[in-house]
């Protein structure tokens, strides 16, 4: 008399079944009582970026300075806006980010582009060795620093430095803009 949905009760148990089974492994494996052998896959078994509370954190440039010479404990020498021809242009900027299981990971890119608007500069991550450092801190300040020359015959003008930094843990990117003078005399 009641056979019409008989199938379709049948189904949704099993479903339901399948998917509580699924989660209480999940459950399992995640809080540790259950290992998991890893195969060739350097891929986690577990796999939970879907969990977006996870990765929450902080990514900030807190200080940005061009300088005429960065040193070793990251002091900036003689701090300028404006750079002649043949000088190294130095920078060095301060990062606040927040740690990931105790773990900091950072990618530092940057492009400059001259007042015309052309890219003449291009660091990206495959020439660029990550930071990475530990910490028991929910958050550490890390320094940076670089430099490059404005090659010869390079329109004089506003020079615009974008930096782009990435924390590969908390899957967070942030942009700055910087800006400098270059020429190729002192103003009379």
């Amino acid at each position: 008399m009641f056979k019409q949905g008989k199938i379709e009760i049948e189904v949704f148990i099993v479903l339901i079944t399948m998917v509580f089974t699924s989660a209480m492994i999940l459950l399992l494996v995640y809080s540790g009582t259950i290992e998991v052998k890893e195969g060739v896959s350097s891929e986690p078994v577990l796999n939970a970026e879907f969990l977006p509370a996870g990765r929450e954190g902080v990514l900030a440039i807190k200080d940005f300075d061009f300088c005429s010479y960065v040193d070793e404990q990251y002091g900036c020498q003689n701090p300028q806006e404006a750079f002649l021809a043949g000088e190294e242009i130095h920078f060095r900027f301060l990062v606040q980010s927040s740690t990931f299981n105790g773990q900091i990971a950072l990618i530092e890119n940057y492009l400059l582009k001259d007042p015309l608007g052309n890219i003449i500069l291009e660091v990206d991550g495959s020439s660029d060795v990550p930071v990475e450092a530990t910490s028991s801190n929910p958050e550490e300040f890390l320094f940076f620093r670089d430099y490059f020359v404005i090659h010869p015959g390079s329109p004089e003008g506003e020079y615009t430095l974008e930096l782009e930094l990435e924390n590969t843990l908390l899957l967070k990117k942030i942009t700055a803009v910087e800006k400098f003078i270059f020429k190729y005399g002192e103003d009379e």
